[in-house]
């Protein structure tokens, strides 16, 4: 991979890591679920310049309702007020070895002795974090962004059948999913003024709505999407590993949150886990 395209696939992981900040940062102002329908809502006049893709409509639909509302859903009803930017970055990662697990029941993959390891200890780490949860942490937080994990990983096996495909293409009309159901639960259950809400936002929160919708979708899946045309998936993939790394540093300097000697060791050993269940298969090949 040439120095050029390092520095892009960098690029992409600091908007995507950093994009749990702006995500906190949004929450402040905004209930989880009006901000999931908010944020989809912008991505909406993208359809007049980006043709449809050429894939059947459930698989766009399947797409808008797993990836684009429901692992939305959960991590901003988690984020709200259950785990911080930086767990939530981290945690949220556990979509890898689901998607290997789901893989290997509904499509038939064959899961390495690697990766298998790989994901017993990505277990193991998130029962640290069930067993030290607390101010940064709740168990119910824990429990939203598993199942936001588990959405984003069912979603995943869309995706796998979507190859050749432009993934910007595929999200941004998947995004016409989520905004009625989101402001019709965000009615329902979160007040009776998503307009009102969304009149009093701040310019920092119309800032962290537009960078959430914007940077971490358009931009992100778009030089992600060129970088996987150009190279092997195994040279650019694994980059999302930095993902963590980058959401938990942006946290800390940007909200100024810590993280607790046991969340330490939780946060490696799932790290630990996820290199060798996402690496591991590529270097026991080698």
């Amino acid at each position: 991979m040439p120095p050029r395209d390092v520095i892009l696939v960098l690029l992409v992981i600091l908007a995507w890591g950093s994009n749990f900040t702006a995500m906190k940062i949004g929450l402040a102002e905004l209930p989880p679920f009006l901000f999931v329908g908010l944020r989809f809502i912008i991505l909406l006049p993208l359809l007049a310049v980006l043709p449809r893709p050429n894939v059947a409509w459930w698989k766009i639909f399947a797409v808008g309702a797993l990836i684009n509302m429901g692992q939305f859903a959960f991590l901003f009803a988690a984020m709200r007020a259950d785990v911080t930017a930086g767990l939530a970055s981290l945690l949220l990662q556990a979509q890898a070895p689901l998607t290997i697990i789901l893989s290997a029941v509904f499509l038939g993959e064959r899961v390495r002795i690697i990766q298998t390891l790989g994901i017993a200890l990505a277990v193991a780490g998130l029962v640290v974090f069930a067993l030290g949860a607390g101010g940064n942490l709740t168990r119910m937080g824990l429990g939203l962004v598993m199942g936001g994990a588990l959405c984003w990983a069912c979603g995943n096996l869309v995706l796998k059948g979507l190859k050749g495909t432009s993934m910007l293409a595929v999200f941004i009309w998947a995004s016409l999913v989520p905004p009625l159901p989101m402001l019709a639960l965000s009615l329902a259950v979160e007040g009776p003024a998503p307009l009102a809400t969304v009149a009093a936002l701040s310019l920092q929160g119309w800032i962290a709505v537009v960078y959430v919708a914007l940077i971490s979708t358009v931009l992100g899946y778009s030089l992600w999407g060129a970088l996987l045309a150009r190279h092997r998936a195994a040279d650019v993939t694994p980059f999302a590993l930095l993902i963590p790394v980058v959401g938990i540093a942006t946290s800390g300097l940007v909200l100024g949150e810590r993280l607790t000697g046991i969340e330490v060791i939780g946060a490696m050993i799932i790290l630990t886990g996820l290199a060798l269940a996402v690496v591991g298969p590529r270097i026991w090949r080698a």
